[in-house]
């Protein structure tokens, strides 16, 4: 139910049709659901406002509707007096007579539409002259039912427009309802999340906008390759995400995205199609947040049962001394041995010299000692000129060091 909905939900956002209509159901099944539906009407209720201004009419209309459980009929004489009760009472449907005097059945539907485009309006009248039709329709009538004929299967026939139409409306109501919840949700989610179609952003909500540096309206319509490093990267991760759609119906990646202002963000991303049976419909994403990971990961005492934050702590900055990038271990262990509470305590005390000598082709990798509390890290640092990054790994020495960095040492 929640793929439909999320499938209706983005294709008015983003104006793409649903998949072809299902296959209709069995006979056997069809009656079972008018039998359920017209419960959930008798147990909701029907208040119909009928409009004639034949009290003799009227009265036998009302009396072969109210026979059918569930509906409350409300009866009065003229369109005028229907419009007056509109302003008070919260009706359903409206069954309306076409030849009244002062206002006929038309010009009541127009007045109605004006205040309640999406309550069911029903033509009942003995004028069956084609160009009526035409306009009630024309107007907005939900069904037009000629008078005349046998009074039981006519009456029938009108109880029966009444539900259906009633019912449509709930389930477009409730739909509505489900579309409104589920956008808010998309919107206020902490975690990036995307509707990808043809490998193109279709939609994305404002936290993955913000991730990758851009407004929401700049990333829509653009392709998912310009997001990456290096096209050899694009095409090794979108291999890997189509091998898993196809096994097992969805796929988790680790991969690096290229911020907007040129730096790389590395993420975990969440790949899920909306409908397995047509993986061209489309695909939803949601990229972990790591500062979210960073906030939770604080308040743990005991990491032990949390064996992926046992790796090497690693760090990444741009050219301005930024941290990019880091993660879970470097937060473990910022948590267990740091003193400041900030991951700057991994950076040596000569960065800003180190990066503004990230240009010099001649220093590619170089090593520091660096206190975290009470340990000492070995770090190490690899300088990236082409991305303009920075990426520091650290491990944990068992022996004693120098409160000072050590002299750069150019790695192999």
């Amino acid at each position: 139910m929640l793929q439909s909905v999320m499938k209706k939900t983005l294709g008015r956002a983003t104006g793409i049709p649903e998949p072809g209509p299902a296959t209709p159901p069995s006979a056997g099944t069809a009656g079972a659901g008018r039998t359920e539906t017209a419960a959930t009407d008798t147990a909701a209720g029907i208040a119909v406002l009928l409009v004639d201004d034949e009290p003799a009419l009227l009265d036998v209309a009302r009396a072969f509707l109210e026979r059918s459980p569930g509906i409350v009929v409300t009866p009065c004489l003229s369109a005028r007096e229907g419009l007056d009760l509109l302003k008070s009472i919260p009706f359903d449907a409206i069954v309306s007579d076409y030849q009244m005097p002062e206002m006929d059945g038309l010009a009541f539907l127009r007045e109605v539409r004006k205040t309640h485009p999406a309550i069911p309006f029903i033509i009942f009248t003995g004028r069956g002259r084609e160009e009526v039709v035409i306009e009630a329709y024309n107007g907005g009538a939900d069904a037009y039912i000629q008078k005349g004929g046998e009074a039981k299967s006519q009456y029938a026939e009108l109880q029966h427009k009444i539900r259906g139409t009633v019912r449509q409306r709930r389930a477009e109501a409730a739909l509505k309802k489900k579309h409104e919840i589920l956008r808010a949700i998309l919107r206020a989610s902490p975690n990036g999340i995307a509707f990808v179609r043809n490998r193109t952003l279709q939609w994305v909500n404002g936290a993955l906008a913000g991730v990758l540096g851009y407004t929401p309206a700049e990333l829509r319509g653009m392709h998912l390759k310009d997001l990456y490093e290096s096209t050899e990267t694009y095409e090794r991760i979108g291999a890997k995400i189509q091998t898993d759609l196809h096994k097992r119906g969805r796929s988790r990646v680790v991969t690096r995205f290229r911020h907007k202002e040129g730096f790389p963000l590395e993420y975990v991303i969440h790949i899920a199609p909306l409908d397995r049976g047509n993986l061209h419909y489309g695909h939803m994403i949601m990229l972990t947040d790591p500062e979210k990971k960073f906030a939770l990961t604080r308040g743990l005492k005991d990491t032990t049962p949390f064996p992926h934050l046992e790796l090497t702590p690693v760090i990444e900055l741009n050219r301005d001394g930024r941290i990019t990038y880091f993660n879970d271990a470097a937060i473990e262990a910022m948590v267990r041995y740091g003193s400041q509470g900030t991951l700057e305590e991994f950076l040596p005390s000569d960065i800003r010299e180190i990066l503004r000598a990230m240009d010099n082709s001649h220093t590619e990798s170089l090593f520091r000692d660096v206190r975290i509390g009470p340990e000492i890290f070995r770090a190490h640092i690899t300088l990236s000129p082409h991305f303009g990054v920075a990426r520091l790994s650290a491990v944990r020495r068992t022996g004693a060091a120098g409160n000072e960095p050590g002299p750069a040492t150019p790695g192999s």
